[in-house]
């Protein structure tokens, strides 16, 4: 009997990647991204979103360790009123008195403004107030952030996790150590990932006031800019605009506008 190697050798090679993705399992992280926000000139500095990205899964610590600390530092200077150093110790109620607590500096699991993390270990949150946080990285300094894996904010909305919100004048730096879990519940360490330091979420209109030139995706947070005017296909409908303008002209009434209106 002639034997077919290379159809033997290929039943190998694919039963060592089933095996192999049953044993590591797929890890959800991709990666930290930074999101600009626009504060309307609340304080001369920018307003900055951290999130770690998710394929799948859930986020669910924030950690720093002996060998391996966790940090956000800034060339300038963090803006924090003092009031908060975790989103859920923000009163949103006092918005409306003092806008600037809108664009304060906290730390977060997930976008939640009353469902607070937990913390162990010793996390040096003045830092802040200042121009550096850092935790860890120290003898006997193992701490985190955290939440229990059940928790709805550990889950991506639009596949991020939010993770922290800074207000600064200075360009952001520093890494982060995070635990999470994929969608079959194994558990994967993304170990000091850079915080980015240029946003690629913002404002993307080049005419606004607020224009990111780094940014690719598009927040709705733009102020300032050039209307632009849009075809509205529907007011010439069955033709559409470009159609009926080349059939009837700008002029003529279609319904209660002129095409041109349109």
């Amino acid at each position: 009997m002639k034997l077919n190697f290379k159809y033997f050798r290929y039943k190998i090679i694919t039963i060592m990647f089933f095996v192999c993705g049953i044993l590591f399992g797929q890890n959800p992280f991709t990666g930290l991204v930074l999101e600009q926000l626009n504060n309307d000139g609340a304080f001369e500095g920018t307003t900055y979103r951290i999130y770690a990205e998710l394929s799948e899964g859930k986020l669910y610590i924030v950690y720093g360790d002996e060998a391996r600390p966790s940090s956000i530092e800034t060339t300038g200077q963090f803006f924090n009123t003092g009031s908060a150093d975790f989103q859920d110790q923000v009163d949103t109620t006092y918005f409306q008195y003092n806008d600037q607590l809108r664009w304060d500096t906290w730390l977060t699991i997930g976008d939640d403004y009353f469902d607070g993390v937990s913390t162990i270990g010793e996390l040096n949150l003045s830092g802040l107030s200042e121009s550096s946080w850092s935790f860890g990285g120290e003898e006997n300094s193992d701490a985190s952030i955290f939440r229990t894996p059940d928790n709805i904010n550990c889950l991506p909305n639009n596949g991020r996790v939010l993770l922290a919100q800074i207000t600064t004048d200075g360009t952001l730096s520093g890494y982060l150590n995070l635990r999470m879990q994929n969608d079959s519940g194994d558990e994967f360490s993304a170990e000091q990932i850079p915080i980015p330091s240029e946003p690629a979420i913002g404002c993307t209109d080049e005419s606004a006031e607020n224009y990111c030139e780094t940014c690719t995706v598009d927040n709705d947070t733009c102020s300032g800019g050039v209307e632009q005017c849009l075809d509205n296909d529907a007011l010439v409908s069955p033709f559409g605009c470009v159609a009926a303008v080349a059939q009837f002209g700008c002029d003529m009434m279609w319904g209660s506008v002129t095409i041109g209106e349109a």
